[in-house]
């Protein structure tokens, strides 16, 4: 009779320890099944008790038996706090953690960058306003004597400035190079130099974009023409395409487009794709036959959707998607390299 009771409590004890055992990975399950809905406060409460349970990482962890997950609960934890305004926390937890499970909500860089530029906004301090002077007393004065009217400076893009100084650097390495091959005495070297200089000389005090924009097209003339420049001894190389003007006109003409494409792809790649969905479906309206444009569009709306619940952003992707697959054939689909894994298999699967 005592044997019996003591092998009860025993069995008892045994079922309670491995009960306490495995609800970690029951938790983690409850936490991803929130994290697809969206509700990240549960997201929250349910992986901070599978941590508990299970604080180690892996992608084969051991639930019981010989039954293995992938087990992230740092990375959805993380995402919750960041869809909920803890970006401290949120940052601690997307450092802990080496990227999604079997739900993806995005990838670990830009969540990062996105929890860090939000930490960054909400502590810096809102301007304080200003005294305002008291006016002084009106008191008669001569009539100023009228100055003639200055044109305004010109608008320079500072974006464009820089574009124009890496050119010239470049052509200036390029030259270097055809010095160093004693090839100084050849027409491309004579006629890179050439280029050289009327850049140089449209970036030094330019009064408009298009000047920059000019020089731009000369200095990157320059560097492909000094690399044609022979050593003594070379074989000679095919005659110098010298840029005709309406190719360097097209330069002129493309470089607002340029920029604004630009712009919308640094929203996307810092993870700002409330600002890169805009960006993009701008310029879809200006490039309706640009199938890139499309695809960028679709992975910005699908990004929101991921973040938000929201089916509405699903949908346009699909949309969006669709419309990039109308105009263009992507073989082997999507590149990885501007894409992550989540957003080729859902573009596979828009019809």
């Amino acid at each position: 009779m005592k044997f019996a009771r003591t092998f009860t409590i025993g069995l008892l004890g045994l079922l309670l320890a491995t009960a306490a055992l495995a609800s970690w990975y029951d938790d983690y399950d409850a936490g991803i099944a929130a994290a697809r809905k969206g509700q990240w406060s549960v997201v929250i409460q349910k992986m901070t008790a599978a941590i508990n349970g299970h604080p180690n990482e892996g992608d084969n962890e051991r639930e019981y038996g010989a039954i293995f997950i992938t087990y992230h609960p740092y990375y959805y934890r993380g995402v919750a706090y960041l869809n909920t305004g803890k970006y401290e926390q949120a940052i601690a937890d997307l450092d802990k953690t080496k990227g999604p499970g079997e739900a993806d909500l995005g990838p670990l860089g830009d969540l990062l960058r996105r929890a860090k530029s939000k930490l960054e906004a909400a502590n810096t301090p809102e301007p304080q306003p200003q005294p305002q002077p008291v006016a002084p007393q009106p008191r008669v004065v001569p009539a100023p004597v009228p100055m003639p009217v200055q044109p305004a400076a010109p608008s320079i893009d500072p974006a464009l400035r820089q574009q124009a100084a890496a050119a010239i650097n470049q052509a200036r390495t390029r030259l270097t190079a055809a010095q160093q091959r004693r090839a100084v005495n050849t027409p491309q070297y004579a006629e890179a130099t050439r280029l050289l200089t009327e850049a140089l000389t449209r970036s030094a005090s330019p009064r408009s974009n298009d000047d920059l924009t000019n020089a731009i097209g000369a200095a990157q003339n320059a560097a492909q023409i000094a690399d044609l420049a022979p050593a003594p001894g070379a074989p000679a190389p095919p005659p110098t395409t010298i840029p005709t003007r309406p190719a360097q006109a097209s330069a002129v003409v493309l470089a607002d487009p340029t920029r604004r494409v630009r712009d919308a792809l640094e929203s996307y790649f810092r993870g700002e794709f409330d600002d890169s969905s805009v960006k993009f479906k701008t310029l879809s309206q200006e490039m309706p036959k640009n199938a890139w444009i499309w695809a960028f569009l679709g992975a910005s709306q699908y990004s929101q959707y991921a973040f938000e619940a929201d089916d509405t952003y699903k949908t346009q992707a699909m949309e969006s998607f669709r419309k990039a697959k109308q105009l263009k054939r992507w073989n082997g689909g999507l590149s990885a390299k501007y894409f992550s894994k989540r957003i080729r298999k859902v573009f596979e699967s828009a019809g």
